[in-house]
């Protein structure tokens, strides 16, 4: 499979912009986590009584990072209402995740505590398990990045590389500018090689990117 796209990734166009890049994100992140673009007229009604928090909370932070940069009254107003509705969602969800940080396709499969600082710069398909942290500080984290259930990566500055996969409950308080490894311990150290999350944990989060990476290629070629 082709390579992750790399817009938005740690060249000041990082952040959401304009309507068509938020767009994308939100539907990047719809497909990564529920396995569509869009939900449907009854996926709609479904979810109005069965309330899909973690999606919910997603799309409020999105919204709020593309009105927090942008000017004029109503974008302001527009940026507290969603801000509002975010720090709300993520008490109640345990997440305290900053604006401007996470690339598109991002992936929270359960609710739990998960704290991401802000400064930090992940790329595109972050996947994020419960009682996780990422301390603020510039750290420079690139795309499919795999952070499993207790692991906290506290090192101010650290870098590292593509396809990272940190084991359950491990720290990292190190550079690892390596692509497609495995990191585990406390504190954590290159166990093995391994493949993109996405290619380990099975065919369907496999054709969930592929489907991101295609419509990314309709949207911006």
């Amino acid at each position: 499979m082709e390579g992750t796209p790399k817009a938005f990734i740690f060249k000041g166009k990082r952040m959401i912009k304009t309507k068509k890049e938020l767009d994308y994100y939100i539907q990047a992140d719809y497909m990564m986590n529920r396995g569509y673009f869009r939900p449907t007229i009854r996926q709609r009604l479904k979810n109005a009584l069965l309330k899909d928090y973690i999606m919910e909370y997603i799309v409020c932070l999105r919204k709020y990072e593309y009105y927090t940069n942008q000017k004029g009254w109503m974008n302001e107003f527009l940026r507290v209402f969603f801000h509002y509705k975010y720090r709300k969602l993520g008490k109640q969800l345990g997440f305290s995740i900053e604006p401007n940080v996470l690339g598109f396709g991002l992936c929270i499969p359960h609710y739990g505590t998960i704290v991401v600082g802000a400064g930090n710069r992940i790329g595109n398909y972050c996947v994020l398990h419960t009682s996780t942290c990422v301390t603020a500080g510039n750290k420079k984290i690139g795309n499919n990045f795999y952070l499993a259930s207790g692991a906290k990566v506290i090192r101010k500055g650290a870098i590292l590389g593509d396809n990272i996969s940190v084991a359950a409950n491990s720290v990292i308080n190190g550079d690892f500018p390596k692509n497609n490894i495995l990191l585990a311990g406390n504190l954590a150290r290159i166990i093995k090689e391994s493949d993109a999350w996405y290619d380990r944990d099975g065919e369907m989060y496999r054709d969930r990117v592929e489907a991101c990476n295609k419509l990314y290629k309709e949207i911006y070629s």
